[in-house]
């Protein structure tokens, strides 16, 4: 029986999908019991998880080291964001031992696929330097079909934090005398069918030999990122540039504008006036500036835009603000997901066409079928994944950035697009009036898992009714959540459209 009571110093509390959560630096949790509702028999009790999966410890169906992780190091950054445990072992939740990776920074320090990626491309900043590099290899090993689709942005953004990860390195990982049982400590060897790979694994041959590596110091220098990105990252823009461009459009359209309009409450860097229209543009080397002065230029009646003279974060706002900056020597606005040229984005903004959307109408989804082997006969059949959900507009929202995967929040209602009646009956009918895909999919009813000792819906081979259980399909998403290939989207048209909140800029007509 392990001591949850034993080698704690702090204990926090922080609310994590809706429930309340004492936390132990030890890695222990306790879900607190709901104001004015009954207590439900694993409140108040202090635990390491009820269950083991997949090698991490899980509690109530959540991941012990997500609710460790949020209250110790707070949020995470974005919602690609995953924990990664430093010494690799995914029972030693101890804050720590963990941190905030994306998933593409995360599954680049594994050895296999870093050794992997090293052999494709020659080193990890080569492929990070240009993702395209990986294409065709997914024919080698299907684990690897994903990352054909790593967006630039996301691998010069990895690149950059390369440095940073390599310059913490891992744990070791050992008991402790004294600590907590010692199966919470023990390896969990998660790659067991690639450690082949190594045998046949050949260096890769360069004219020179590298230079000796100091330990702990990274296997590349600041400066190498730099260099090789420097013509990559989109560059900032000046005051100056900003202005000079934003004056070309007003002559070349014959509007009437006003440089640095000032009012006894704001000023503004260029004032457009059209009939009784006004609208204010202004340059900013910060969000933090923009949020201060564009409200007060709104309640004046002024429709107000701010630029930000250097590239930032992919951060959608709920005020006019966007990232202006220079890609190949042309001037662009990041809108949201949408980059414009400026001259476009200045004209759009002036015909009033820039709409912020804080809900939106789903009416369709973008299902990918695919094919797997079963465990047990080895005979080939497909499962599906709902990749992107559609709204009456034909735009298109990543199940990874909008907020519809939190429905057990409450504050909005999302069917269940996978298991869902709905979901199951459009998918049976799609694969129905298209047999040219010759899609094979068993049945997905409610099976009883062996590994976690309970029954829940799942998808089953077609062919002897095996189980896929939910750590195959989680993998599965991994591997698919970045793919985009438009061959490979299945459009179905709900039944029932719903509405889900979002916060999103679009360019409307």
């Amino acid at each position: 029986m392990i001591d949850v009571n034993q080698e704690y110093i702090r204990e926090v509390e922080c609310e994590y999908k809706g429930e309340r959560y004492k936390v132990r630096d030890n890695g222990a949790v306790l879900r607190m019991a709901r104001e004015g509702k009954p207590k439900r028999p694993k409140d108040d009790a202090w635990t390491f998880g009820d269950r083991i999966d997949r090698g991490y410890a899980w509690f109530c169906g959540e991941a012990v080291h997500r609710i460790v992780a949020v209250a110790f190091l707070g949020e995470p950054p974005t919602k690609q964001h995953v924990v990664d445990h430093i010494d690799t072992n995914r029972q030693n939740n101890r804050p720590e031992n963990l941190r905030w990776l994306t998933k593409l920074e995360n599954i680049l320090l594994n050895p296999i696929t870093k050794a992997k990626i090293e052999y494709w491309c020659g080193s990890v900043e080569s492929f990070l330097a240009d993702p395209s590099q990986l294409r065709g290899h997914e024919k080698e090993d299907a684990n690897f079909a994903w990352m054909r689709a790593v967006s630039p942005r996301e691998a010069q953004n990895t690149l950059a934090n390369w440095v940073k990860i390599l310059s913490k390195p891992r744990l070791e990982n050992k008991s402790r005398k004294n600590a907590i049982e010692e199966w919470i400590f023990q390896q969990n060897f998660t790659y067991k069918n690639d450690v082949g790979f190594f045998e046949d694994l050949e260096s890769i041959k360069t004219e020179e030999a590298p230079s000796p590596v100091a330990e702990n110091q990274p296997v590349f220098s600041p400066k190498s990122v730099d260099d090789v990105t420097e013509n990559l990252i989109e560059q900032p823009v000046t005051k100056k540039e900003f202005m000079t461009a934003l004056l070309e459009i007003c002559e070349s359209e014959g509007w009437n504008c006003t440089k640095y309009y000032k009012t006894d409450s704001w000023k503004t860097d260029m004032l457009i006036t059209i009939g009784s229209r006004r609208m204010a543009f202004s340059a900013f080397n910060s969000v933090k500036n923009a949020a201060k002065l564009l409200p007060i230029i709104e309640r004046d009646g002024v429709k107000s835009y701010g630029l930000i003279l250097s590239p930032k974060k992919d951060e959608i706002l709920n005020f006019c603000c966007f990232s202006l900056h220079r890609n190949e020597n042309v001037l662009e606005a990041s809108l949201a997901k949408t980059k414009l040229p400026f001259d476009t984005f200045v004209k759009k903004a002036v015909e009033d066409k820039i709409v912020h959307l804080t809900k939106t109408k789903i009416t369709d989804v973008d299902v990918i079928f695919e094919q797997i082997e079963c465990w047990r006969c080895h005979k080939p059949h497909f499962v599906f994944y709902t990749r992107y959900l559609v709204d009456e507009n034909g735009i298109r929202h990543d199940e990874n950035d909008s907020d519809w995967e939190y429905s057990d929040d409450r504050n909005f209602n999302i069917p269940d697009l996978c298991f869902g009646d709905e979901m199951l009956e459009l998918v049976k009918r799609y694969i129905a009036e298209h047999p040219e895909k010759n899609i094979i999919m068993g049945e997905v009813k409610e099976r009883y898992s062996d590994t976690r000792k309970e029954s829940y819906m799942s998808f089953g081979c077609p062919n002897c009714d095996a189980i896929l259980g939910d750590w195959f399909l989680n993998d599965l998403e991994i591997n698919l959540m970045y793919e985009t290939d438009e061959s490979r989207m299945n459009r179905i048209k709900l039944k029932t459209p719903f509405e889900m909140p979002v916060n999103d800029w679009i360019v409307v007509d």
